[in-house]
């Protein structure tokens, strides 16, 4: 006779403490996998990028690649990884140095990989707006578009000759949305 036994739970500090190479986000107690497509990773650092340039310009806030969030009121032991995130610059103060950031950012990027699946991306949004993120952008470089998520908006599907701007979030920031994609080499 075969017995099975209940998958180990996690807590936040379990998660800080892991000794694993992979990326995981934390979900109802358990180490969730976020694996990641080159491609994905090639996109989610040209966006950062952009973010990076007009950072240094204008002070307006931060970027943050994948770092690790703890902000989920309806879920303490939740942990979510945006791809990109973006942190204006008045709550900067927010931010923990060491372990999880516990506020929520004002933009989460989440860019769309092969293995993703549409129940977890909404999930994950569904989870960015409990947590009072006040955009979210859901990349998509195979279709080379961007959706654009803010709670009590219509959302928006930008496409590759549209320009994506940050209002009213982060006023100033727009980029086309086809400076986002990798330019096919020759």
């Amino acid at each position: 006779m075969t017995v099975s036994l209940p998958p180990t739970r996690f807590t936040p500090e379990d998660l800080l403490q892991l000794d694993d190479e992979r990326l995981y986000e934390l979900v109802d107690g358990q180490l969730v996998e976020k694996p990641m497509s080159s491609e994905a990773n090639e996109v989610a650092w040209i966006i950062g990028g952009h973010f990076f340039v007009f950072f240094s310009q204008t002070k307006a806030g931060k970027a943050y690649p994948e770092q690790a969030y703890q902000c989920f009121p309806n879920d303490c032991k939740l942990i979510r990884r945006p791809d990109v995130s973006i942190v204006v610059a008045n709550r900067l103060a927010g931010v923990n140095k060491v372990g999880h950031v516990t506020i929520a950012p004002d933009i989460a990027i989440e860019v769309v990989s092969p293995n993703d699946k549409v129940f977890e991306l909404d999930e994950k949004i569904a989870d960015y707006k409990s947590a009072g993120v006040r955009a979210i952008w859901v990349v998509d470089y195979k279709a080379r578009t961007v959706r654009v998520i803010k709670p009590g908006a219509p959302t928006m599907e930008l496409e590759d000759h549209q320009t994506l701007t940050g209002e009213p979030v982060l006023a100033g920031f727009s980029v086309l949305v086809a400076d986002l994609f990798p330019s096919a080499i020759a």
